[in-house]
């Protein structure tokens, strides 16, 4: 059964949703890798 669901947004970014609090968390890429 699975927690959470990610989805890419695009420009290196993606939005995690933990499905049972409905919480979501937005990452970008290291800045290394030419994120934020």
């Amino acid at each position: 059964m699975a927690t959470a669901q990610s989805t890419y947004l695009g420009s290196l970014r993606c939005e995690n949703l933990h499905l049972q609090s409905g919480t979501r968390i937005h990452t970008d890429a290291p800045t290394d890798n030419q994120g934020m």
